[in-house]
């Protein structure tokens, strides 16, 4: 035939011809068939199908209703055998209403449809063939989800030689025909009764007409993107993995075709008034291009897995598809995608131009082609799907957090302050905070017997910081990848690059330094994966790294922005560090424009009932709120120097007012807690315990958060001290202070000790077997654990830990330190009144409690005295310090305090701990002998 088409039919016969010759009605109208045949020339007969072309356009639309209403009785089985010599498919009977007779279905009308548009296709005008194309396709469309698999075979086969010979002709601007022709193909994948087969028939057709006319696609790009992600979704894996095969094959064989150099609206223009150096078409070019981006964004989006399904993606595929995003990420990096020229909304996320509320005009469009990509990434960073592969656990939420990571840490300096705040506030903060208050795995409910001795040691860690681009590790890794025969030959991205080097380092269970990444590539590389003990746990496995991410984007964005990153950047992403060390805060309500109208002012109201951070989450909160301050210290003497006090100042504040919002719920808590014991006491009537003792978990956790802020300084006060202004130095102290008057208060209060006990005795239970358990832990000297004593001994040693550390660092007299203000007059008197206080409240207690402890706590008392709950256990710590500080004193400052410290150090001379005592010889060796003319050496 013209159109050449295979005109053999006899592959529709599902079973032998056969001829029955007891029916002599059906013989004599088998006759009468092959009398009609041979009469008619048949020449003349594709002469009436070829002839169409002289048809009006009326008129041609006339007879293709026609041939098609006689094509669909013809399938349907209705018409009698004999002119296309095709066979009955099945030997079932008639049924009334089904539409099958006893013939099967014939496509000789089919074959002569096709034809005919074959004809009309390039003859007519463009209008009037969308016209004819509107009936034809619909008719393909239903002929294609035919139960009969030949059938629908031939529907798509003809499909498809007619979409390559349609799109053999470039699409003329401001037309879709492409998407008009094309939509027979994805009527049928969203079809749900759609034959599999049939499915993956229409997969490689979309695969064969992008390999070979990627060039001349413009308007099709929307079907295609559409079929592949409907692939995602389908029961077949097979089909799911072709689905994206095509979307890879497209990235590494055809992204130019995908993606041209663009040659209206470069960069250069995008500076001065688009909207006046573009004419109509290119406008109109530059947004259906944007469009298209994202479907293609949202296509390879589709395959990462967001929640549970009966019907599962491979944890592969979604690994995949996540390096795609980084891909796009690039291609926007590198403009070779633009953003639109106008049409931007925020109501409506399925309609063309959704982005961010809050931007200038100009921020608006430029975030319409990023917005679908960050908001996908959000939804896998909190998919509530299980991810877990090989013991290893929440990988898709892993990936998209890395793929995140890598892509706003390689392209964050494109975006402005407002676009950063929106980015913040409406992808990455809600879908870190989502991730967390999903997660009901039992990490959610350990807690640990005291602040100093966590058991949550298998918190994952956040990552490090990753290499620049020009790496020469990390280019080893890009050479390598690229080395295999299926790899692509384009070079990968910055961000790309970055995610596959992070995925293989997760695949193969590295360390996480990324310059390292090509020796997992190597052939027999050894896999180190080492089990989780909660692999689906989302705190455990992706908070921390998550929360790191925050700490990379302070230094890689926020500094570069200067003031404005200071003042617009730096508390968005503060709220979230406070919400996860202290809970719901003033900033997180005022980010989210959400009204509360039990907050009034600065009265503080708590409702544990709301949501509260678990023990983990403060663990985690804690630790970043360290790692953000040393990071950012090590960045502030090489910005301008008014930046750096601004900067130095404002994290100082953060962290003070932090500190005491803490202590302010703690204090609260207590209150609360002893007020309703004391109110159940004078009722005299039966009480579970259940009003005060369900607000102790809670107490808890605070306490916990103050001992981890304030035990995380050490880590940072080095730097600190150096840079800090009296005023900074001053608030930190007096939050420092505090915190130690508020913990020692509490653990002086025997009501609060009394409701601890209680909780203690909730938890063992009533059996004869649990009260044994719990007297032999009083026995064994580890009643304390659990107890008030233990959280606020914890709280106010790591309080005054802190509070010495620094002012022995602004006492001590350092070439290095900020010489605006005397920071040693500053420090002194403090500083001794404090050390002469623990120092009296340690001897005293050791003299009291000593006997009472087991010997093999004494042996390391700066790592294991926190574990038993007396002031001498839990400030030997604090102790060791203070002793190491007394030795470096210079001499004239040890000879100012000589005759207070004297007489404390000859006391503790006696105490039973080994490594006080050796300290205690080194300061008298040292400062003592010095003074009577000793020489230190001997």
């Amino acid at each position: 035939f013209a159109s050449g088409l295979d005109s053999e039919d006899q592959f529709l016969e599902s079973t032998p011809q056969s001829t029955s010759t007891s029916d002599p009605t059906r013989e004599m109208e088998e006759n009468n068939g092959k009398a009609v045949l041979a009469a008619v020339n048949e020449v003349l007969i594709d002469k009436v199908f070829s002839s169409t072309v002289n048809l009006s356009a009326r008129g041609v639309v006339d007879f293709i209703e026609q041939l098609i209403a006689v094509s669909e009785a013809e399938i349907a089985g209705d018409t009698k055998k004999g002119i296309s010599g095709v066979g009955a498919t099945s030997a079932l009977p008639k049924v009334a209403g089904s539409g099958h007779g006893l013939e099967g279905p014939r496509i000789f009308s089919l074959q002569r449809l096709v034809e005919v548009a074959d004809y009309n296709m390039n003859i007519r005008p463009r209008l009037t063939w969308s016209s004819i194309w509107e009936t034809v396709g619909n008719h393909f469309a239903r002929v294609g989800c035919h139960e009969n698999a030949m059938v629908s075979m031939f529907a798509i086969d003809a499909l498809r030689q007619l979409s390559f010979k349609f799109l053999e002709k470039p699409e003329l601007t401001d037309f879709n025909f492409q998407r008009l022709f094309l939509k027979p193909f994805l009527v049928i994948m969203e079809n749900p009764g759609s034959r599999e087969d049939i499915r993956e028939l229409i997969l490689r057709c979309v695969d064969n007409i992008i390999r070979s006319l990627a060039h001349n696609l413009r308007s099709g790009w929307k079907i295609f993107f559409s079929i592949l992600t409907l692939s995602s979704s389908d029961k077949s894996v097979k089909i799911k993995t072709l689905g994206l095969a095509i979307l890879q094959r497209l990235l590494d064989e055809h992204l130019e075709d995908l993606c041209p150099t663009p040659s209206v609206g470069t960069a250069e223009s995008e500076d001065s008034d688009v909207e006046e150096s573009l004419t109509a078409s290119q406008k109109i070019e530059r947004n259906t291009n944007a469009e298209d981006f994202v479907e293609l964004c949202r296509a390879s989006l589709s395959f990462v897995q967001i929640k549970e399904s009966d019907n599962p993606l491979p944890i592969g595929l979604s690994m995949r598809a996540l390096c795609h995003t980084a891909c796009y990420a690039d291609l926007i990096a590198d403009k070779k995608i633009l953003p639109p020229v106008s049409g931007h909304q925020t109501s409506d996320p399925a309609a063309p131009g959704y982005t961010y509320e809050g931007l200038s005009p100009e921020e608006s469009l430029e975030m319409v082609i990023w917005r679908s990509l960050l908001d996908g990434l959000a939804s896998g960073i909190c998919s509530s799907a299980s991810s877990t592969s090989g013991g290893v656990g929440c990988l898709v939420q892993r990936g998209s957090i890395m793929a995140m990571r890598a892509i706003l840490l390689r392209h964050g300096k494109l975006f402005s302050a407002s676009q950063w705040y929106a980015i913040l506030g409406c992808v990455l903060l809600p879908a870190i905070q989502i991730g967390a208050e999903s997660d009901s795995s039992p990490v959610t409910q350990i807690s640990s017997e005291s602040p100093s001795v966590s058991s949550l040691d298998f918190l994952g860690e956040p990552l490090q910081s990753p290499p620049p681009f020009d790496d020469e590790g990390l280019q080893k890794f890009a050479e390598m990848t690229q080395s295999g025969d299926s790899s692509p030959s384009r070079p990968l991205g910055t961000a790309e690059l970055l995610v596959e080097a992070s995925f293989a380092d997760l695949r193969h269970g590295g360390d996480g330094n990324l310059s390292k990444a090509y020796t997992l590539q190597k052939t027999g590389a050894e896999k180190r994966i080492q089990l989780q003990p909660f692999p689906d746990s989302w705190i455990a496995t992706t908070a921390p790294i998550a929360l790191g991410l925050l700490s990379d984007l302070i230094i890689s964005s926020s500094l570069e922005l200067g003031k404005e990153g200071r003042e617009v950047f730096w508390p968005t992403i503060m709220s979230q560090l406070v919400r996860w060390s202290v809970g719901s805060s003033k900033e997180k309500i005022q980010c989210e424009q959400v009204t509360d109208e039990e907050f009034n002012g600065d009265k503080m109201i708590v409702d544990v009932k709301e949501w509260q951070p678990c023990e983990a989450l403060v663990r985690i909160g804690c630790k970043e709120w360290s790692r953000v301050f040393r990071r950012v210290l090590e960045v502030v003497p090489t910005l301008d120097q008014v930046e750096g006090k601004a900067w130095l100042k404002e994290m100082s504040t953060s962290l003070s007012d932090t500190l005491l919002k803490n202590i302010g719920l703690e204090e609260k808590i207590r209150d609360d807690i002893v007020e309703a014991k004391i109110a159940s006491l004078e009722k005299r009537v039966q009480n579970d315990g259940s009003d005060y003792l369900g607000m102790m978990p809670t107490l808890k956790t605070r306490c916990i958060a103050s001992h981890c802020l304030q035990q995380y300084i050490s880590t940072f006060v080095d730097q600190f001290a150096v840079l800090t202004l009296e005023e900074e130095a001053s608030c930190l102290l007096d939050t420092l202070n505090q915190s130690r008057i508020s913990s020692m208060k509490a653990r002086k209060d025997e009501d609060l000790s009394h409701a601890f006990q209680e909780a203690c005795l909730a938890q063992w239970g009533d059996s004869v077997e649990e009260i044994d358990a719990a007297m032999e832990r009083a026995n064994s000297g580890l009643s304390h654990r659990g107890s008030s004593q233990m959280f606020f001994l914890t709280q106010e040693a790591s309080a005054t830990s802190a509070l010495i550390i620094l002012l022995s660092l602004l006492y001590s007299k350092r070439q290095d330190a900020d010489c605006s203000w005397d920071t040693e007059a500053f420090a002194e008197p403090i500083l001794f009144e404090r050390i002469i206080e623990v120092l009296n409240d340690f001897l005293e207690s050791e003299e009291r409690d000593g006997l009472l402890i087991d010997p093999n706590v004494w042996r390391s008392v700066s790592e294991r005295g926190g574990q038993v709950a007396f002031y001498c256990t839990s400030f030997a710590g604090v102790v060791v310090q203070i002793l190491d500080m007394i030795s470096n004193l210079e001499k004239e400052q040890f000879d100012r305090h000589k005759e207070s410290l004297f007489p404390i150090l000859c006391s503790l001379i006696r105490v039973q701990s080994d490594e006080i005592r050796h300290l205690v010889a080194g300061v008298f060796r040292k400062q003592i002998g010095g003074m009577i003319g000793v020489p230190t050496s001997k």
